[in-house]
C-alpha cells in the first residue's frame, strides 16, 4: 500500500497591498462578490490538505479572520521581513509536522485544485521541492528560473537582483510551491537578507537546496492566468473580466 504523506498549506496574505490604494486588505478585495483569498482557500480545500494556515499582519488579521472564520488557522507576521520570514514564523504551527507543505500566495484567485494536486504529486514523487512555472515572452517582473546545461533547476533570481542576461529568461516562477517540510525548515535557516529589498526571500531556498544536492522539480503550465496575482485596481478589473469569461465557459 502506498504511504499517505500528510499535506498542509500555508497562504501568504500579510502584504500591505499599497498599490491597491485602499484601506481594505488586498486579499479581501472582491471578484464577482467573493474575496480573492476565498478562491485560494476553496482550491486548497478540495485537495487532500489536512490544515490550512494563513499568514496575516496585525493590521489585516481581524478582517481576514472575519472573512474566513474557523476554516483556517492564523499566523501573525508582526514584521514584514519577506516571504522567507513569513514561512519561518509558522514554525510553531508546523511543530512535529512531517510531510509536504504547500506555500501559495493569497492574491492569486485563478489557482486551481488540479494545479495544487500536480504540485503535491511532483514533490512527493521525485523531489524535495516542486515549483509552479510558466513561460512568458516578454517575461513579467517575476523571479526567473535559472537552469544548468542539463535543464536542472539551479535557483530563482528576482528581477531586481538579476543580471541583464538573467532578465531575458522567459521561464518565471508563480510563487506557488510544494516542499518537503523538513528540508524546507533546514534551508530557511540559511536564507539571508542581502538583496535589493533587504528581505528574506522564500525563493532563495531553491538555490540552498540544489547546492546541498537536493532535487528540485517544476510543474510548468501554459495557462498564464493561474499565476496571475492582484496588485492594483487595474489587476482587479482585469481578473474580474477574466473570471466572468471562465464562469461562462464552465457553465
Amino acid at each position: 500500500m502506498k504511504e499517505v504523506i500528510p499535506v498542509r498549506a500555508l497562504i501568504l496574505a500579510a502584504g500591505k497591498g499599497t498599490r491597491m490604494k485602499s484601506d481594505r486588505p488586498k486579499v479581501l478585495h472582491e471578484i464577482l462578490g467573493k474575496p480573492i483569498v476565498n478562491y485560494v482557500v476553496e482550491a486548497l480545500s478540495a485537495a487532500p490538505v489536512e490544515r490550512i494556515g494563513v499568514v496575516v499582519s496585525p493590521e489585516n488579521h481581524a478582517a481576514i479572520q472575519k472573512a474566513l472564520g474557523a476554516t483556517v488557522d492564523y499566523i501573525v507576521q508582526t514584521e514584514q521581513l519577506g516571504t522567507g520570514h513569513a514561512v519561518r514564523i509558522a514554525d510553531d504551527w508546523l511543530k512535529d509536522f512531517d510531510g509536504s507543505l504547500l506555500v501559495v500566495v493569497g492574491d492569486a484567485p485563478f489557482i486551481t485544485t488540479d494545479v495544487i494536486l500536480r504540485l503535491i504529486d511532483e514533490q512527493q514523487k521525485s523531489s524535495m521541492a516542486s515549483l509552479l512555472t510558466v513561460h512568458m515572452d516578454p517575461p513579467p517582473p517575476w523571479g526567473r528560473i535559472v537552469r544548468d546545461a542539463d535543464g536542472q533547476v539551479l535557483r530563482i533570481v528576482e528581477e531586481k537582483d538579476a543580471t541583464a542576461k538573467e532578465r531575458q529568461i522567459t521561464e518565471v516562477s508563480s510563487s506557488h510551491y510544494c516542499f518537503d517540510w523538513d528540508c524546507l525548515y533546514r534551508a530557511l535557516h540559511f536564507v539571508k537578507a542581502d538583496n535589493a529589498q533587504n528581505e528574506y526571500y522564500l525563493p532563495d531556498v531553491i538555490e540552498i537546496m540544489t547546492q546541498n544536492g537536493e532535487a528540485v522539480s517544476t510543474v510548468t503550465i501554459e495557462d498564464r492566468l493561474i499565476p496571475f496575482g492582484i496588485n492594483s485596481q487595474e489587476d482587479l478589473h482585469f481578473a474580474e473580466t477574466e473570471m466572468k469569461k471562465r464562469n461562462i465557459h464552465n457553465d
